[in-house]
């Protein structure tokens, strides 16, 4: 069985270049990481990244930034692991919702996110004003109500 390990970190420049080898649309030379709340590294015996997530608090709200994983690793449930994290670390500084854009809407949609539809959605996410936005590319604002108590990750046809 493979080994890995989460940590939190502030290599906020590492994990953008693995968001990027993702495919995640992300300004490479991103330097203002003065709004991250908190990010995650997981990783493989000799410090090899296979999975990160950025927290970020923009304009009063909380927003996943990035979250990916190592596609030899996807289906093994770090990109849950990480989003629970994510979402403990977010009501615990008071969120009452968790927002991002999703390149693949399936996987937030088992989750329990919900689509927020682009008019109703806060003009926080540069993609908005991409002039490929859907005509070229097709992605999902998505929210999450986070619950003041109990569990804080409840996935589709939980209570």
């Amino acid at each position: 069985m493979m080994k890995v390990r989460m940590e939190s970190t502030t290599e906020y420049e590492r994990l953008v270049k693995f968001f990027i080898q993702q495919g995640l649309e992300y300004d490479e030379d991103e330097k203002d990481f003065s709004n991250v709340l908190h990010a995650w590294k997981i990783t493989q015996t000799g410090d090899y990244l296979v999975a990160g997530c950025i927290l970020i608090k923009e304009e009063g709200h909380f927003v996943v930034q990035g979250i990916a994983v190592d596609p030899v690793l996807r289906k093994m449930g770090l990109g849950k692991v990480l989003m629970k994290k994510a979402l403990e670390e977010a009501r615990s500084l008071g969120a009452k919702e968790l927002l991002l854009v999703a390149r693949k809407p399936g996987f937030y949609k088992k989750l329990n996110f919900t689509v927020v539809p682009p008019e109703e959605a806060p003009q926080i996410f540069d993609c908005l004003g991409c002039p490929q936005f859907q005509t070229e590319c097709f992605p999902e604002i998505m929210k999450y109500e986070i619950p003041a108590e109990g569990p804080v990750l409840r996935e589709a046809g939980e209570a």
